[in-house]
């Protein structure tokens, strides 16, 4: 067991192995004990999820596909377009944002792996379908390789369905997740936590750095146990929007953190933004699974945007920051996860 702390220096014993581990895990045959775990605790793992050969052909296309690309990408920790920022690892620290909305001129191969053997797949869709008793709406992925550092937060409050707690994300390991590779990490119980009783519940993105002061401060209080579990290649730790989780502090020299998230909602529900705005989520139907593309790079008029956020950054976000700040009474900070 190792000791090592989240961005808000909360110490979190990190488990080096399985046997270290004391999660409690399931197959896919046990959805519905999975689901009361999951309602309790806020998260639930599933073992040996995503077979091992999709891992290792996703991370093979990775470093063909992405690695390679000398252009700019949508980016997690920032919302913006960024070439690659590698490490001295040649890890890629700017995780991708939305794989799903990725230009095939570019990226055909690798977006389209993934949605059939990730998103698509039948195991994971069954759980989500099993959680929700709809079929699963993905609205938003990630690809992590290098660990960024994610402060303590709920997804809630950046993207949630519209009957508000309902969101449930995974992160799918596509490699052995070392103790200090930058371990994800979940706040279990905080779920539970009446959000709406938080004075910065509809101003979110003007208090930010409030509104989630006072949500962990109530987790402490409550003695809620932070748990950083063991993920083998292939396994998936699902959370509820609610729950409060993040990456921890940790960067190995050795190990890097291949990983995909997605955020999903059942089909019937709206897709709402900073817990007022509903957003539009047209669809294409995998089979298993919806999939909304935001600003798929598909379509003439997001390469436009791209194409002037990439190239006159200033105006845009001049733009961009003002129109949320009057339209939606909000100050916009970048998002994490």
């Amino acid at each position: 067991m190792k000791t090592f702390f989240t961005k808000s220096r909360l110490e979190v014993n990190v488990p080096e192995n399985l046997d270290e581990d004391n999660s409690q895990r399931f197959n896919v045959t046990e959805i519905e004990k999975a689901k009361e775990y999951y309602n309790k605790n806020g998260y639930v793992i599933f073992n040996n999820l995503i077979k091992e050969k999709y891992c290792d052909t996703i991370r093979s296309h990775w470093d063909t596909y992405v690695k390679n690309y000398k252009g700019k990408i949508y980016r997690q920790t920032s919302g913006k377009t960024e070439k690659n920022n590698f490490n001295e690892n040649n890890w890629i620290m700017n995780p991708i944002l939305n794989i799903q909305s990725l230009n095939s001129k570019h990226f055909k191969i690798f977006k389209e792996y993934i949605e059939n053997n990730v998103f698509n797949n039948i195991s994971l869709s069954s759980i989500l379908n099993g959680f929700f008793n709809k079929k699963p709406k993905i609205i938003q992925s990630m690809y992590f390789e290098g660990n960024c550092v994610t402060n303590e937060h709920q997804d809630t409050y950046f993207l949630d369905s519209n009957k508000v707690g309902t969101l449930t994300a995974a992160w799918i390991a596509l490699e052995e997740i070392k103790a200090d590779a930058g371990r994800f990490f979940v706040i279990s119980g905080s779920h539970q936590i009446d959000i709406k009783k938080n004075k910065f519940y509809n101003n979110i993105l003007s208090n930010h750095n409030r509104y989630i002061q006072e949500i962990i401060s109530i987790s402490n209080s409550m003695d809620l146990e932070i748990k950083a579990p063991y993920l083998n290649k292939g396994d998936v730790l699902f959370w509820n929007s609610k729950t409060i989780h993040g990456s921890l502090d940790s960067q190995s020299k050795t190990n890097s953190r291949s990983s995909i998230t997605i955020h999903a909602i059942p089909e019937n529900h709206e897709h709402l933004q900073w817990h007022k705005n509903l957003i539009k989520t047209p669809s294409d139907d995998l089979g298993n699974v919806l999939i909304y593309r935001k600003k798929d790079q598909n379509i003439l008029k997001n390469r436009f945007i791209f194409f002037i956020e990439s190239y006159f950054p200033g105006f845009f976000y001049w733009f961009k920051n003002n129109y949320i700040r009057i339209v939606h009474k909000q100050t916009y900070h970048k998002q994490s996860n």
